[in-house]
C-alpha cells in the first residue's frame, strides 16, 4: 500500500466532471467548468512522513491553497486527524479568510493568491495503531461548496498490516472464510511473532473473539513465549463458531504484550455468523 505524502487537488464549485489520476503519494483533479463565474482553489498537503511507531511520534503537515480561479470568496478552513476505533481530534481549529488575504506568491502572482502553512501534530503513544488520515478541509461560504483533501500515515503498523514493538514484527490474519451460515462453522486464524532484535524477546499473547452483544469466547489462552533472536513464532488457531452462539459479526481480538518493555498491539479479524 503506497501512502501519500504529497497530494494536489482542485476544487471548483460548479463540478460537472471529476477525474482522479493517482501517482506516487499524489493525486490530481480536473473538472469543467462555466469560466463566466468560479472559484477554483488548488489544494496541496504533505506529511513529513508516512509512518509512526507504536511509541508514537510528532509529524508535520504542510498545506498550500492557492486562488487559481477568476474571483475571490470567503472561506472557512481547518485541519482534522481521523484514526482507528473512531478516533478523530482537530489539528487546527476553524479559521475564516477571504482569498484576497492569502500571501501572495510572487513568482506566480497572475495565478491568484496563495495561502501556506505548517501545523504540528502529536500522535501519543495510547492511540491504537492502524492507519490515520490527515485532512485539511473547508466551505466557501459564499456558495456553501466544500472542499477536502487529505492524506494518510500508519501507527505501528507495517504496509502490510503487520504492527510491531521495539523488539518484534508481529503479523496475524483470517485464513478461513469471513462468513458463515446459521449453522456456524470453523475459523481459522494466524499469528506469525518475529524477533527483529539479537536478544532473546518475551511475549505474552492469547485470543478472544466478541459478538455485538457481547457474547465473549476465549479462542486461544493466555500464552507466554520466548522467541529467539532473529526467529519467528508460527501459529495457526482455529476455533468452531457453534450452531447454538449468536448470529451476528465477531470480533477476533489477537492480542500481545511484550513482557519486557510493556508494550502491546492488537488485531481486529472481523467474521460474520447467519443468514445475510
Amino acid at each position: 500500500m503506497n501512502l501519500g505524502a504529497i497530494m494536489d487537488v482542485c476544487y471548483k464549485p460548479l463540478l460537472a466532471a471529476v477525474i482522479l489520476s493517482t501517482s506516487s503519494f499524489t493525486a490530481n483533479a480536473a473538472d469543467n467548468v462555466d469560466v463566466a463565474q468560479f472559484f477554483a482553489l488548488d489544494i496541496s498537503l504533505n506529511l513529513n512522513k508516512e509512518e509512526v511507531p507504536s511509541e508514537g511520534d510528532y509529524l508535520v503537515a504542510e498545506v498550500g491553497m492557492k486562488n487559481v480561479g477568476e474571483t475571490d470568496a470567503n472561506i472557512k478552513y481547518w485541519v482534522s486527524v481521523d484514526g482507528p476505533q473512531g478516533l478523530s481530534f482537530p489539528a487546527k481549529a476553524v479559521v475564516s479568510t477571504n482569498s484576497s488575504d492569502f500571501e501572495v506568491d510572487t513568482d506566480n502572482v497572475e495565478e491568484g493568491a496563495s495561502l501556506n502553512f505548517k501545523r504540528g501534530i502529536w500522535v501519543r503513544d495510547y492511540m491504537s495503531d492502524g492507519v490515520y488520515v490527515v485532512s485539511v478541509e473547508g466551505v466557501n461560504t459564499d456558495t456553501s461548496q466544500k472542499f477536502q483533501q487529505s492524506v494518510q500515515f500508519t501507527k505501528g503498523i507495517d504496509s502490510d498490516g503487520g504492527k510491531k514493538t521495539s523488539g518484534l514484527s508481529i503479523q496475524s490474519k483470517l485464513l478461513s472464510a469471513d462468513h458463515f451460515g446459521p449453522g456456524g462453522g470453523y475459523a481459522l486464524i494466524s499469528m506469525d511473532i518475529e524477533n527483529t532484535t539479537s536478544q532473546p524477546v518475551e511475549v505474552e499473547f492469547w485470543v478472544n473473539a466478541v459478538a455485538s452483544n457481547g457474547f465473549d469466547i476465549p479462542v486461544y489462552s493466555r500464552v507466554t513465549k520466548t522467541i529467539e533472536p532473529n526467529e519467528t513464532e508460527m501459529i495457526v488457531r482455529g476455533f468452531w463458531l457453534d450452531a447454538a452462539y449468536p448470529d451476528g459479526e465477531y470480533v477476533i481480538t489477537p492480542q500481545f504484550i511484550e513482557t519486557g518493555s510493556g508494550e502491546r498491539v492488537d488485531f481486529e479479524l472481523n467474521v460474520f455468523k447467519g443468514a445475510l
